[in-house]
C-alpha cells in the first residue's frame, strides 16, 4: 500500500494542534516530531496515535 505522506502529515499536525489547543501540552512535542519525520517515521507515529493509515492510501 502506498501512503499519501503529505496528506497524512497534514492530518497529524491538525490532530496534534487540536490536542494542544484543548490543553494537552505534550502533543506539541508530537507536532515537532511530525514536522521533521520521514515517511516511515510518520507511519509509526500515526499507528502509535491510533490513526487508521488506510484512510491515506494513495490512489
Amino acid at each position: 500500500m502506498e501512503i499519501a505522506i503529505d496528506a497524512l502529515r497534514d492530518y497529524l499536525l491538525d490532530y496534534c494542534g487540536t490536542a494542544v489547543y484543548a490543553g494537552f501540552g505534550p502533543a506539541l512535542l508530537d507536532a515537532a516530531d511530525i514536522g521533521r519525520a520521514d515517511g516511515y517515521e510518520l507511519i509509526r507515529i500515526a499507528e502509535r496515535l491510533g490513526v487508521d493509515i488506510s484512510r491515506f492510501e494513495a490512489r
